[in-house]
Order: structure tokens, then sequence, then C-alpha cells
């Protein structure tokens, strides 16, 4: 794993910034270890430090009072979550659960709303950086409203998959992943699967799916 400066220093948030303002934050930041599906931040909760992810990965979901969860983003190595408690002072507006053994450097709010003070440069970034979630949330609302669930699925299956050679194969996902990805039951999602594997649209091998050919606009 890289340094914690070396990683301050590639995130969104910190990436340009001087030397030893990078310095005087990684002095200031806790380092946490956390197991596979652990819950780090809990939607409401009063919380109010900001997390940098060095190593490992984490869902953001939300639930509701009847216990149903929809995954709204995926976050990895050196990128960052919870910056909105400590600038507002409001409730956490989502959950997030590690989905790996991860690491992450915590910083507290006051040397969050520190680095903000000092530094235009922070400060700019924080508004990049929310400007990008108010996007992608807008992106996921948009396709939980418009879409049906084959074209939800559609989406999870792109976005999460990698070149590989000429073909594209995505990370580790179950059906159960992809469910509550798309706000749907495993069940459907397993249906729509099977008739793409069945259509030599998709091979699948253990959690990875190959997209072996452009996927159908329509099921």
């Amino acid at each position: 794993m890289a340094s914690l400066t070396e990683t301050l220093s590639k995130t969104s948030l910190f990436d340009g910034l001087d030397a030893g303002d990078i310095e005087n934050v990684a002095s200031q930041t806790v380092i946490r270890q956390f197991p596979k599906n652990t819950v780090i931040v809990s939607q409401g909760d009063d919380t109010d430090s900001f997390y940098v992810i060095l190593q490992g990965k984490v869902d953001v979901f939300l639930q509701n009072d009847k216990g149903k969860e929809i995954i709204i983003n995926t976050l990895g190595e050196c990128e960052s979550f919870g910056e909105l408690a400590p600038l507002g002072g409001i409730p956490r507006q989502a959950s997030i659960i590690t989905t790996e053994d991860s690491t992450f450097g915590v910083i507290s709010r006051q040397v969050f709303m520190d680095s903000l003070l000092t530094s235009p440069t922070v400060s700019m970034r924080i508004i990049d950086l929310l400007i990008q979630r108010i996007q992608d949330l807008t992106e996921e609302v948009s396709s939980l409203a418009l879409e049906d669930v084959y074209n939800r699925v559609v989406r999870v299956l792109y976005k999460h998959a990698d070149e590989v050679g000429e073909k594209l194969v995505t990370e580790k996902l179950t059906q159960q992943d992809i469910a509550s990805r798309v706000g749907a039951t495993r069940e459907m999602v397993h249906r729509i699967l099977k008739e793409l594997k069945t259509g030599g649209y998709i091979s699948i091998e253990g959690k990875h799916i190959t997209i072996e050919k452009k996927l159908p606009p329509g099921w």
C-alpha cells in the first residue's frame, strides 16, 4: 500500500496541493482498518469526519425503514466520502459499507475545515467534488425513474466492466449485487442474465461477467 501522503496527493481533493500542506493533513489523519462487510457510516448518523480510501472498496447505499436497500455508488482507492457532514453539520445522507478488507484515512472536521480555509485550491476541489456527486446522483435517479430494469442492468454491466483483451469483463458482481444497484429483485436479474447468456451476449465465470458482444437495446 502507498504511503498516506502519497495516497492523499492522488485524491481529487488534494491533488496538486503543496507537499507541505499535504504533510500537515497527513500528520493529523487517523488510519483505521475494517474487514469486509463493515458499515463505516450509517445513514442519519451525526458523525462529521471525512474519509479517504487508502486501500479497498466500499459501496454507498440508501435504506428505507423497511430495510430495502439500493446501492448508488461504488468507491475505491484514492477516492473519498463524507464531505457533506463536516461542511454542513448535517446527518449522514447515505450509508457506507466495505466490500473488501479496507483501510481509511480519517480526517476530523477541524482539520478538514482548516484545509478549506487556508487553501483556495482545496476549496475549489471540494466544489468540483460536490458537483460530480450531484451529477452521479442525478444519473442514478434518472436511470431508476426513466429506464426499465433491463436497461438498468445493462448500464451496471458496462459501468463495472474493464477491457480485458478485446472483451469487457466486470469486476466481481453477484446477481444480488446487480439487483441492489438497479432496484429490482434478484430473480428478475437472474432472468435477464440467463437470456443474455443464452443469446451469446455474455458469459459468466464465477462472479465475473464477460460481455461477448454489444448488448441489445431492449429486452
